[in-house]
C-alpha cells in the first residue's frame, strides 16, 4: 500500500511519496520488500498515486529482494480496501499479505501464516501493545486470539488495548464484498464481518515498529533504531560511504546520506541529513532534517525542517506536525 497523499509529513512529501522517502539512507519501502521476501514471498503488486515516480525510482526492478513487481497506479486514491480490489485478478485464490508501505518494522510476517493454519481464519491481523491508544485506534483481541473490536466498531469492547500495526494476511475472496471504488478495510469489510460473527483473527508481533507519520516522528524513529543499532554505526551515527565529510566537522547521532557534503568545522546533531545536502563550514544543525537542501556557512538550525530553494526553505520541526 503505497498511493497515500502522506499530508501530515509535508513538506518531506512534496519532494517524495512516503514510502520513498530515506530511513537509514535507504527507501523506506527498502525494508517493507525485504520483510515480505524473508516471508517466502516472490510477487508483490504496489499501489500509487502521489509522486507515482518516486515510488518507482526507489523500487527499481525489484530484483534485489527476489521479487516480481505488478504496478497498480491509481487516478484517484481509492482506500485500504479499494485498492486491494483494483488488483484482485493479480490476487488469484491464495491468501495474500496486505502491508502498509508507510512505516517501518521488522516482523516475522509468517507469524500470520502459522496463525491462519491453525484457525481457518479467512482474515489474520498483525498486533501489538497499543503504546498510546489516545493516539492509535485500539483492537481488542479475546483470550483465544478472536477480534472482537477494531477502532470501536462493529461496537466498543472492553479488554487489553491492541494497535493494528497495518499488516494482514487475507482470503483475496474478501475483496468481492467491497464496491467498486473507494473502501476501507476496517470500515467496510473487517467491521461487518465482525458484526456477523464471522472469525477475524488477530495474532501478536515482535519486532520493531515505527509510526512515521510526521516529521517530528520520522526523525525520532530514526534516531531510535540509531541508538537500538539496527544498522552499523559509528560513534552513534551512520555517515554514507559516499559522503564526504570535513575531518574538522563533528558528527553526533546523526544518520548522514550519499552526496553530502559536511564542511570545515560544521556541527550535526540528532539530525537526519539527506544525500546530496550540503552544509556549510562552521554550520550548527541540531534536532533537524536537512532534505537536500543547501546551508550557507555559518548557518544555525534547530528543530526545524530544511528544503531546497534559493534561499532554503526553514520551517519549524513542530510546527510540521499540525
Amino acid at each position: 500500500m503505497a498511493a497515500g497523499l502522506g499530508t501530515r509529513m509535508r513538506p518531506l512529501t512534496a519532494l517524495r511519496a512516503k514510502p520513498a522517502l530515506p530511513v537509514l539512507n535507504r527507501p523506506l519501502l527498502h525494508f517493507t520488500l525485504e520483510a515480505l521476501a524473508r516471508a517466502g514471498v516472490r510477487e508483490v503488486a504496489i499501489n500509487t498515486h502521489h509522486l507515482p515516480r518516486t515510488v518507482r525510482a526507489a523500487v527499481g526492478s525489484a530484483s534485489a529482494f527476489g521479487l516480481r513487481v505488478h504496478w497498480s497506479h491509481e487516478r484517484t486514491i481509492l482506500g485500504t480496501g479499494g485498492g486491494p480490489r483494483a488488483v484482485r485478478r493479480f490476487l488469484g485464490d491464495e491468501p495474500f499479505l496486505l502491508v502498509n508501505g508507510d512505516v517501518f518494522f521488522d516482523f516475522d510476517l509468517g507469524a500470520l501464516v502459522r496463525r491462519r493454519a491453525r484457525t481457518g481464519a479467512a482474515a489474520v491481523l498483525g498486533l501489538i501493545p497499543n503504546p498510546d491508544p489516545r493516539r492509535y485506534s485500539r483492537v481488542v483481541m479475546a483470550p483465544g486470539g478472536r477480534i472482537r473490536s477494531i477502532a470501536g466498531l462493529p461496537r466498543p469492547a472492553r479488554g487489553r488495548a491492541w494497535l493494528f500495526a497495518g499488516v494482514h494476511l487475507l482470503d483475496p475472496a474478501l475483496l468481492e464484498r467491497l464496491p467498486a471504488g473507494r473502501s476501507e478495510s476496517v470500515r467496510d469489510l473487517y467491521a461487518p464481518m465482525l458484526a456477523a460473527g464471522e472469525r477475524v483473527d488477530g495474532v501478536a508481533l515482535r519486532g520493531a515498529w515505527y509510526d512515521l507519520g510526521a516529521p517530528p516522528l520520522y526523525l525520532a524513529s530514526q534516531l531510535a533504531l540509531l541508538r537500538k543499532r539496527v544498522v552499523r554505526t559509528v560513534r552513534g551515527s551512520l555517515v554514507h560511504p559516499l559522503a564526504r565529510v570535513d575531518r574538522t566537522a563533528r558528527i553526533a547521532r546523526s544518520v548522514i546520506g550519499a552526496g553530502a557534503v559536511v564542511g570545515r568545522e560544521a556541527v550535526i546533531e540528532d539530525s537526519v541529513i539527506w544525500e546530496r545536502s550540503r552544509i556549510g563550514a562552521g554550520t550548527r544543525v541540531q534536532g533537524s532534517i536537512v532534505a537536500g537542501a543547501a546551508l550557507p556557512a555559518q548557518s544555525v538550525v534547530r528543530e526545524a525542517i530544511v528544503t531546497p530553494g534559493r534561499p532554503p526553505r526553514v520551517e519549524p520541526l513542530a510546527g510540521s506536525a499540525r
